[in-house]
């Protein structure tokens, strides 16, 4: 990859974050470089001068950002729980109690173990 035919489509949040997105961009077909995974690894704070990136061949560009932006928009949505607890009535009170809560809100008593 010559540096006069490349651009810089992504700057990742980590070295984890880099290392995923460029092995997408080649399971694409599209040739990606690392960039700045050395000072990243430093551990120093995050930023965009301490920040690995990813270069690409200018004729990927287009393909590359439209990849990068289909993943960014899927990551950064709320994912759904596939199982969601079911209300639950407290076995001391009666009350329902939402899913999410371990406690009864009206009288404390734990959720019981199913």
């Amino acid at each position: 990859m010559l540096d006069d035919d490349v651009v810089e489509v992504y700057v990742a949040a980590d070295l984890g974050e880099v290392y995923f997105l460029r092995e997408l961009l080649e399971n694409a077909g599209i040739e990606a470089r690392v960039v700045g995974d050395t000072v990243a690894a430093l551990g120093l704070p995050a930023g965009n001068a301490a920040a690995p990136r990813l270069w690409v061949h200018r004729a990927d560009e287009a393909k590359s950002r439209e990849l990068l932006a289909e993943f960014e928009n899927v990551h950064s949505k709320p994912h759904p729980d596939p199982h969601p607890l079911p209300a639950w009535k407290c076995p001391a009170c009666s009350e329902s109690v939402d899913a999410e809560m371990d406690l009864c809100w009206n009288c404390q008593t734990p959720r019981p173990v199913s």
